[in-house]
């Protein structure tokens, strides 16, 4: 018997807030705890940008286990695993006394709990259970993240005010665990085990037919065939593209807006502003099921980008928020539009997997911008030459979304000779 309700508006709930709450209080509190660990733990802006970017390298490094992992046990035991890694790094890193702590509470334990726990599982879902309105479902799932981070700067403010930079991350600790058991009981894989079909409706007999025959054809792709594409290479260069910058900015923005003159609190609110503004790029990101999702991510990595080089100019109260809008929006419009983009070229028998390496893949390098940049700013004092850096890799991924073209149905295996 099949339920009355669709259960995929259930799911649409779940995965928003265990992406949202348990991605964004961790990825941007360590912006905003930054300047009082540097003091207390005695590092550089070298290891502030490194700790980030090993967390940020890890938890895309593992995507492809992550894919793996769904496959073979399912969605629901892997978010909830992972869910209970991130609680076990968060505690160790409230109690870190040196950067090598904070190297593996947060980067090595909390990277790999993130990477099983969000953003790939959260994918996962909205294309498993929805079609035709795939792209507006990611993106209200990825715009829970974007509220999420809007809630986390003054969260963090009031912490920072009342108790410390520990107190806050073993109140995130403890968060992670609470989501394990959302994820535990809510989750479910697919429509087809409740009985349900995808967008909770039959297919119909007066559907789009290209849509119906591109959705089909789609399907059929393996991992195998589709890491062989030109798309897939190019997608490589977008998934850079839109990574490296928002991994930077937030890694070092805090600090830079200090530099530049403006106040702590002021510094800590253009974070929230960044993920705030990030919401309405996020739900733009469902253009995707309207037009070329490839076209979108095409502007969306260009914003980025320009946005991330304006920040030279973020002296001026004005420009700092222009650019962070820019980036915040870009980055919004990119991260939904990607794994739509990856779902309409090679269906969903290949999503978690291709998409679980194509962030193994962009990984390291989404990593290493955070690290380059302190390492960068330890040497001379500036932001200038990562800014201008990030500015030219927005630019790479625009160009390389513009030209992409959809791969059509896999290719037919060659019949054995009689």
């Amino acid at each position: 018997m099949t339920s009355r309700l669709f259960y995929g508006w259930v799911i649409v709930v779940v995965a928003g807030v265990c992406y949202g709450f348990g991605m964004s209080p961790v990825f941007y509190s360590w912006s905003i705890f930054a300047p009082r660990m540097v003091g207390d733990l005695n590092v550089g802006r070298g290891d502030i940008g490194g700790v980030f970017g090993l967390f940020n390298v890890l938890y895309q490094l593992v995507g492809l286990l992550v894919g793996l992992a769904i496959v073979r046990i399912g969605l629901r035991t892997v978010m909830a695993a992972g869910f209970c890694t991130t609680a076990l790094g968060l505690f160790m890193l409230s109690r870190a006394e040196t950067a090598t702590d904070a190297y593996l509470g947060f980067s090595v334990l909390g990277g790999i709990g993130i990477g099983f726990s969000t953003i790939v599982p959260a994918q996962t879902l909205g294309q498993n259970w929805f079609l035709r309105r795939r792209a507006l479902v990611i993106g209200i799932i990825f715009a829970v993240g974007g509220l999420v981070g809007r809630l986390v700067a003054p969260a963090d403010a009031w912490v920072l005010r009342h108790y410390d930079w520990r107190t806050g991350w073993l109140l995130i600790a403890g968060l992670s665990l609470c989501l394990a058991l959302v994820a535990a009981l809510f989750v479910r894989e697919r429509p087809e085990v409740l009985g349900q079909h995808r967008d909770g409706v039959a297919p119909r007999k007066d559907e789009d037919p290209g849509r119906v025959i591109l959705a089909a054809e789609a399907d059929r792709w393996t991992a195998a065939q589709a890491i062989r594409t030109p798309q897939f290479v190019l997608m490589l260069v977008c998934g850079v593209a839109y990574a490296v910058p928002y991994n930077t900015v937030v890694a070092h923005l805090t600090l830079h807006l200090i530099d530049v003159g403006h106040a702590e609190a002021v510094a800590i609110g253009f974070v929230g502003t960044m993920a705030l503004i990030s919401i309405a790029g996020r739900l733009a990101g469902a253009v995707g099921d309207w037009v070329s999702p490839q076209r979108a991510l095409a502007l969306a990595l260009a914003i980025e980008g320009l946005g991330a080089g304006l920040l030279l100019l973020a002296a001026d109260l004005r420009l700092a928020l222009l650019a962070v809008s820019l980036v915040g929006i870009g980055f919004g419009i990119a991260f939904v539009s990607i794994p739509v983009v990856f779902s309409h070229f090679f269906g969903r028998q290949a999503f978690a997997v291709t998409t679980g390496i194509r962030m193994s893949c962009t990984g390291v390098l989404g990593g290493l911008g955070p690290w380059l940049a302190g390492v960068a700013f330890d040497s001379t004092g500036s932001y200038a030459v990562p800014f201008l850096a990030l500015l030219a890799v927005g630019a790479a991924g625009s160009l390389s979304a513009f030209v992409m073209r959809h791969p059509g149905a896999p290719p037919q295996p060659v019949p054995a000779a009689a």
